[in-house]
């Protein structure tokens, strides 16, 4: 059993790492086996961004029985590789770009792969509440946040009876006031920190003229084929209009065909944030949008109106109808200026500057809040020494 001047030693040394940069940034993350997903590029976002700040930054996953390298050359020499594997993990550098796969990453699931300390920080995504348990359960020593991107998910997977006071949480970062305001509502002991995200750059109108293609974004396919058959039957005369279902691209490539079209459907009934819709206004799409369950905050102006910065729906059978007048609207040149003009304003959002601002800011509080928990508890134990002297 350490003796209190080695836990003071050892506090101090902590302390030590946060002051000089020599702690660690954990994220959990999962595979997504090549599949794009918005919540994994938050998270990637976040650990590369704080990794350009100077910080050590590690990414955590789970795979039981992984396949070595070894492995997995010699089933590539023989044909017989399979990325879908269990037991492989494919990352996210082919479809979000090589430096997000070179972010070291650690397979938490081999013995004594994983060591951590009171100075590091753990984040969590929301529907993790199983790791959220364990590390309370084994008295992981590191500070913890919850990433609470989709706020569907905490109710989903947490088990009944308990909540994240239970896993000794009480800090979380959120996507956006929303989902911040959600947790607060049912958790009010949650403090939160809004990082929102930020469109990408290479997501831009294209110096070339669009083409009369129409995308398609939406988890279902079969929406995509319901949108393209019930359109063409409707409106023969439109028979040359080309459809694009953009689904499982390399985020480049995703980019690329929306600025080569004109005009993208968004469906996504339970979107946590909206990324669809927004990487096609910045390529000067024409969004047609169906109204989430839950409006975001870049629909709605000061008073908490939807603004027309796209051309919003409730009903999926009124979609054909309006595709056709947005369609002529569009080779006639006769978008209603007020949707322009709010493109235009939401496109101004979510930018890279903004969020490198706050991600900074960010690292730089929970240094400090770390730091003072860590030093009023050195000042407790000196306190006692001197009582107990």
């Amino acid at each position: 059993m350490a003796t209190s001047q080695e836990v003071i030693k050892r506090i101090e040394n902590e302390i030590s790492k946060l002051n000089n940069k020599e702690f660690t940034l954990f994220f959990f993350t999962i595979d997504s086996k090549n599949v794009p997903s918005g919540s994994l590029v938050y998270t990637y976002e976040l650990a590369l961004s704080m990794q350009k700040l100077g910080y050590n930054v590690k990414m955590l996953y789970q795979v039981e029985n992984e396949l070595s390298e070894r492995q997995i050359r010699k089933q590539k020499e023989r044909g017989t590789y399979n990325p879908g594997d269990e037991q492989v993990f494919c990352g996210v550098g082919d479809w979000m770009g090589e430096e997000y796969g070179q972010l070291e990453h650690i397979n938490i699931s081999k013995k004594d792969s994983w060591q951590v300390a009171p100075s590091d920080f753990l984040f969590i995504p929301e529907a993790f509440a199983s790791l959220m348990s364990q590390t309370y359960i084994h008295k992981i020593p590191c500070k913890r946040y919850v990433l609470l991107q989709n706020f569907d998910y905490v109710t989903e997977f947490i088990p009944f009876g308990m909540q994240w006071l239970n896993f000794g949480i009480r800090d979380c970062v959120a996507i956006s006031e929303l989902q911040a305001n959600l947790i607060k509502d049912v958790m009010p002991y949650v403090k939160t920190d809004v990082i929102k995200p930020y469109i990408p750059e290479y997501f831009r109108k294209s110096v070339k003229p669009a083409k009369l293609i129409v995308n398609i974004i939406s988890k279902k396919q079969t929406d995509a084929y319901k949108i393209i058959k019930l359109f063409k039957w409707k409106y023969p005369i439109y028979e040359f209009v080309t459809f694009a279902d953009l689904r499982n691209m390399p985020r480049n490539y995703y980019a690329e065909s929306l600025q080569e079209g004109a005009i993208t459907i968004w469906l996504d009934d339970e979107t946590p944030f909206g990324y669809g819709a927004l990487e096609a206004m910045r390529c000067n799409n024409i969004v047609i949008g169906k109204i989430p369950d839950r409006i975001q905050e870049w629909m709605l102006d000061e008073d908490g109106n939807i603004i027309d910065n796209a051309i919003w729906f409730n009903n999926l059978d009124e979609l054909p109808d309006i595709l056709a007048k947005v369609i002529g609207s569009w080779m006639q040149d006769t978008i209603p200026s007020i949707i322009l003009e709010n493109m235009e304003k939401t496109n101004k959002l979510y930018t890279k500057e903004e969020w490198d601002v706050n991600v900074e800011s960010f690292v730089n509080n929970i240094i400090e809040e770390r730091t003072k928990e860590l030093t009023s508890f050195l000042n407790g134990i000196n306190n006692e020494e001197k009582i107990e002297g």
